[in-house]
């Protein structure tokens, strides 16, 4: 049990890191709409936030179509 207790808390404290990073982006460089930090991927060793999940997809299928433009 406590091993189950400390994987999961390993697990959280990993994941509630990675939201922590800010993404390189104020804008989706798919739609040029405000990104919602729920969508990102990672590009360039840079995370890279979407304004739909749909945005993500599309750069996600080809990430050098699409300019990121930094804050």
């Amino acid at each position: 049990m406590k091993t189950l207790l400390s994987v999961l808390a390993a697990s959280f404290v990993l994941s509630t890191a990675a939201f922590a990073v800010e993404p390189v982006n104020a804008q989706c460089p798919v739609c040029s709409k405000n990104v919602r930090l729920i969508f990102h991927s990672t590009f360039k060793g840079q995370r890279v936030a979407f304004a739909t999940a749909e945005c993500k997809d599309k750069f996600d299928k080809s990430p050098t179509k699409f300019s990121v433009k930094p804050k």
